[in-house]
């Protein structure tokens, strides 16, 4: 299409301004040479060295050698740079604007302390660093410190809790899942995640092709002074990742492994006696309609009674049922059991070269990880292999070129037809009663006592081992930059990159036999094969320039440049059924009915950005931040945006006034920001109507109609698009205090915002029927997000047994509503959005317990016919309320102010809700994390909680695990203390109501609709993390010629405090992002892991 940039036009351009460059006079080099020692005059072997410009842009890293030395060369002569030092448990003494002479002559000493960390690191901003000191925008930024010795196939899982208001979530715990990053909450009913940009060394990238071992440090940039100069890109905040650099010095061999044990964090402990199960099944369904679920008669429950003493008994009979022998169960399978393995293994393997010297510097990486899944018979496994090649090329003092080199592999087997789609069906009609297999070896699926496949099959298909699926994922991602030095003060950087992400999924179906008659065998469904092949590819170039300047006590430093991206997608699908062999999978097999689909699309993004900063004597300052982007997914009059940004700092504690409480409050800032941004992707997708939202979409489809034995093709009339159709527009206003006290050994961060999110796009005011289509979208909703959040560390150390100790503790906690403020909704239905809602609201019947006794329902004089609708059709006795059904309370009505006898929803809005009340809210609030180790005599102890204040979730109509038989009666995993449960006249205080099936999944039932009693505040603390760890000694080390080796044990995930009323359900399972949020999703985990780190 016309509108998107040409890539290789800009890359001229990149190429026009280096040619330009070059002819520029080369300044002369030079080269520092210096030592790291503590403050007891120990060098320290391993030190990172930090070399920045006194603005705090990064120049280069290396690190000490063995004898505690360091070489740093290609620094321009007559330059001043800023010399620091980085060493876990120590700080350095940094040394400012060292002037560094020509030749290499230039001696430092850096000197460290084992204190509390340095409040003055360096952090990565926007196209750039700067001093932590300096910072005026919200930003925060962690080191590789809290990914150390934390198996994980994903960096998602290391981040939970670490960063206040980076919100992680998984949608479920299958093997490889990826995570859900959301910084400061819900910011658009459309995008409702507020879904960040994330770069991986300035380009966007994906974590799931990240290894985490790689990584470096995370900033996350959280306001919109921070975001502003990625524009359109970073609405919703951005998290830059950082991987490790190349660094000059020897060649240093870094090895670690591990080997884990995983299970699931909740309970597995179900009914597996079959006549506990059949009987408990049997009430609920007749209850409903007044018939036997199973089909068993009297003589059949005996028989299963008999098998709870004597389990000598036969499980699988051979009984003649309505004229025909047949096979009839009397079984205590234990279903979940028989699926699942316990323990699952994961095992990972890393490697990393580094080294260099004053020409060329490397950094070369590699890392396997398996992780087996969970499913025991027809195994799920994942794979993911990981490679990184990062080199600098100087070739003058003053010209670098970069190249960095990404490679991932990933597979993923699972069984069945679809791992998550499983879950649901094998979770209906296998009751303990049945046996997974005949006496002749052939495989149940179905009892015709009555009709229902015994988990939908899903057993049998799991036994026969040929229905599978799985994913393969290739991402290789090449950037090549170059840095050069043009003048004092003036650097030009660039970089191109390219990223190629083909991925394939396939699944496939065989015919499954079966038996329900003795040597009679059956086939269950139809063979098929579904194979899809993706092709995603991204370019994106980067061109900027930097110069910083000053004079007296006035510094400056300016940004200036664009970026341009491109993004295509390609899909093929492929369908072939009657495949020739249950073991091939190959579409050219198929003898049977084909299908083969496809599209393609592709967006583009044009920006230009600028920055500049300015601070007087490090103590007032200043930040102007602008981008003008251009987005290929608006129309051409409306395809450009202006977002700028400004934010001001001042550092109290550098004031003369304050140097008399210095030795309490050791450094002090306050800071404030606003900022406006564009969101140029409002539905979170990319397909076809989400790429191109202005242009009318014809789509076509196979009809039901066949003329001349040709299945018609038909074409559907495009939507009516919004003229007006544009930018949602995102503004932040942002205040923010840093602090550190007792010489930095307490620190503090807090912050306060407010986030608008102007013309959302939703859908627009109602049009007649006769209109002929829904009305078009268009930019005419607003949301307002509000939260805090904050930081707290303590670091400190002392001696035992005249050995060195240190130990430090941090909590990060969060918080956030959001509430509409402009919605096209003017009487204010709850079933939409409206005016004055927050986001997340839950709606409710109040309910007083249960009726007590047949006395306790006569004189109750309210009418509950709308609650009760189950009720009432079922059959014979049990067609009218009896005592330990629900009582729902009356409320006053909305419009008269007083009870009027009837329970209802009203007209369901705002106005006239009936008995409906606000009951809780389904957004996470006071999200927390809390940290804290201990090192001493080489052994080091960390501990990592995460948690959710509160959270509110009503249980939906098909959460089995925690319903039980009051939804689907028949459902297969019943918890074995749920009897003790139920409401019986001897137990009236029984937590759930007299059984019923279907209360809960059908409209109409007592459970269906949401209630106060039954509302679920899932809230929990979970210890995430806990590590113990030994580093043998040095002297040891170095005689088995290494220079470090550790051994660890660490486990993830280990215990979960929470209050939801089960312990068969994850709380983080249930949440908004998850993928079924009803608790059949695949489990979480938790881990028990050893393993080991060398350095040669």
């Amino acid at each position: 299409m016309h509108y998107f940039y040409n890539v290789k036009k800009y890359g001229g351009i990149a190429a026009l301004l280096l040619g330009f460059a070059l002819p520029l006079h080369a300044q002369q080099s030079a080269q520092v040479k210096g030592s790291v020692v503590t403050d007891k005059g120990e060098t320290l072997p391993g030190a990172t060295i930090v070399v920045t410009t006194p603005s705090g842009r990064m120049v280069q890293n290396t690190s000490t050698n063995e004898k505690g030395l360091f070489v740093v060369s290609n620094l321009a002569a007559d330059s001043s740079y800023d010399f620091s030092a980085r060493y876990v448990g120590f700080v350095a003494e940094p040394i400012h604007h060292y002037l560094v002479r020509p030749g290499d002559k230039n001696a430092l000493l850096i000197r460290m302390h084992a204190t509390a960390s340095n409040i003055s690191d360096i952090v990565v901003v926007g196209y750039g660093t700067q001093k932590k000191v300096n910072l005026t925008g919200a930003v925060t930024q962690v080191g590789s410190e809290v990914l150390q010795d934390r198996p994980m196939s994903n960096i998602g899982t290391g981040l939970q809790g670490v960063i206040p208001n980076l919100n992680i979530t998984f949608a479920d715990g299958h093997p490889g899942a990826t995570p859900k990053f959301n910084v400061r909450g819900y910011a658009s009913v459309n995008n409702n995640s507020g879904t960040p940009l994330i770069l991986i060394d300035g380009v966007p990238g994906n974590t799931a092709y990240l290894n985490p071992r790689d990584v470096e440090s995370v900033s996350v940039l959280k306001d919109a002074a921070s975001s502003a100069i990625y524009g359109a890109r970073g609405a919703f905040g951005v998290v830059l990742i950082t991987t490790k650099r190349s660094r000059q010095g020897k060649l240093r061999v870094n090895y670690g492994a591990n080997f884990g044990i995983q299970r699931m964090t909740t309970s597995d402990d179900f009914i597996t006696d079959g006549y506990d199960d059949i009987t408990l099944v049997d009430q609920a369904f007749s209850r409903h309609n007044g018939t036997s679920y199973s089909g068993y008669n009297q003589d059949d429950y005996a028989a299963l009674k008999a098998r709870q003493t004597d389990k000598s008994l036969p499980s699988v009979t051979i009984q003649n049922r309505n004229g025909k022998d047949q096979y009839v169960y009397y079984a205590s399978t234990d279903w979940w059991h028989w699926l699942f393995r316990n323990n699952l293994p994961s095992m990972e393997h890393s490697l990393d070269v580094s080294g260099g010297n004053e020409k060329v510097d490397y950094y070369v990486s590699g890392r396997y990880y398996q992780q087996k899944g969970m499913y025991s018979r027809n195994e799920d496994v994942f794979n993911n292999y990981n490679f990184r090649a990062k080199f600098n090329a100087h070739l003058t003092d003053w010209f670098t070129l970069s190249s960095n080199t990404q490679f991932a592999a990933q597979d993923y087997t699972y069984p069945g037809w679809g791992y998550n789609a499983n879950y649901f069906n094998f979770s209906v009609h296998a009751l303990a009663a049945y046996a997974p297999t005949n006496p002749d070896g052939t495989y149940s699926y179905r009892t015709y006592l009555n009709n229902y496949d015994i988990g939908n099959g899903i057993f049998a298909d799991l036994q026969h081992g040929k229905t599978k699926g799985g994913t393969r994922n290739y991402d290789l991602q090449q950037t090549f930059g170059f840095d050069a030095r043009l003048a004092k003060g003036l650097h030009l950087t660039g970089n191109y990159s390219y990223e190629l992400t083909p991925y394939s999924d396939y699944q496939r179906r065989t015919m499954i036999p079966w038996s329900i008659y003795p040597g009679v065998v059956q086939y269950l469904g139809y063979d098929q094969l579904n194979d899809n092949s993706h092709l995603d590819q991204h370019h994106s170039l980067n061109l900027f320039a930097t110069y910083e300047t000053g004079f007296n006590l006035h510094h400056f430093k300016a940004i200036g440049g664009y970026n341009v991206e491109l993004q295509r997608y390609k899909t093929n699908t492929g369908m072939r059924q009657n495949l020739l062999s249950e073991d091939l999978n190959q579409l050219d097999l198929g003898t049977g009915t084909q299908q083969a689909g496809g599209n393609a699309a592709e967006w583009a993004l044009l920006g230009y950005f600028g920055r500049i900063n300015y601070d007087y004597n490090d103590k007032y300052l200043l930040e102007v931040d602008g981008r003008y982007d251009g987005s290929s997914r608006f129309p051409a009059d409306r395809r450009f945006g202006f977002f700028p940004s400004v934010s001001a700092g001042w550092r109290v504690s550098e004031e003369p006034f304050f140097k008399r409480v210095k030795q309490v409050v050791s450094s002090l800032k306050v800071r404030g920001s606003y900022g406006s941004l564009g969101n140029q992707a409002p539905g979170g997708a990319t397909s076809t109507a989400l790429l191109y939202p202005y242009v009318p979409v014809l789509s076509s489809s196979l009809s039901n109609w066949i003329n001349n034995g040709v299945q018609v093709q038909t074409l559907s009339s495009p939507a009516p698009i919004s003229p007006n159709f544009t930018w949602e527009k995102s503004a932040t206003i942002d205040g923010g205090i840093d602090a550190a006290f007792l010489q930095d050994r307490l620190q503090a961060s807090v912050d306060v915002y407010s986030r608008k999110t102007s013309d959302m796009l939703i859908p627009g005011k109602t049009v007649p029927a006769v209109f002929g289509a829904t009305a078009p979208t268009q930019n005419a909703g607003d949301l307002v997000t509000k939260g805090w959040d904050l930081s707290l560390s303590w670091e400190d150390g002392g001696k035992i047994a005249s050995k060195a100790f240190r130990y430090n503790f941090g909590v990060v906690l969060s918080d956030y509503t959001a509430k509409i403020t402009k919605f096209d909704n003017p009487n204010k239905l709850l079933s939409n959005h409206y005016v004055g809602e927050q986001l997340g609201e839950i709606w409710g019947f109040g309910v007083d317990g249960f009726f007590k006794d047949d006395a306790d329902i006569a004189n109750y004089q309210v009418n509950q016919a709308y609650v009760n609708k189950q009720i009432q059709s079922s059959p014979g006795e049990w067609g009218k309320l009896h005592p330990g059904d629900m009582k729902f309370v009356d409320q006053p009505d909305p419009v008269t102010g007083k009870p009027d006898g009837i329970i209802n929803q009203g007209q369901n809005t705002l106005a006239n809700h009936g008995d409906l009340k606000r009951i809780g809210n389904k957004l996470p609030r006071y999200s927390f994390g809390v940290r804290m180790g201990f090192s001493w005599n080489n052994f080091d102890i960390a501990a990592m909680f995460q948690g959710i204040g509160k959270q509110n979730w009503y249980p939906g109509s098909e959460a089995g695990k925690f319903w039980g038989p009051y939804t689907r009666p028949y459902y297969s995993f019943i918890p074995k203390d749920f009897q003790s449960k139920i409401w019986t006249p001897e137990h009236p205080d029984s937590y759930f109501p007299l059984l019923r099936g279907y209360e809960a999944l059908n409209s109409g039932g007592e459970l269906y609709f949401a209630n106060d009693k039954y509302l679920q505040n899932i809230a929990y603390v979970r210890l995430k993390n806990l590590t113990l760890g030994y580093n043998l000694p040095e002297g040891l080390v170095r005689r088995w010629k290494m220079q470090h080796l550790r051994v660890y044990a660490t486990g993830s995930n280990l215990f979960t405090w929470t209050t939801l009323k089960t312990k068969y359900i994850d709380p983080e399972q249930v949440t908004p992002d998850a993928a079924d949020q009803s608790g059949h999703e695949y489990p979480f985990f938790k881990s028990y892991t050893v393993g080991l780190n060398v350095t040669f």
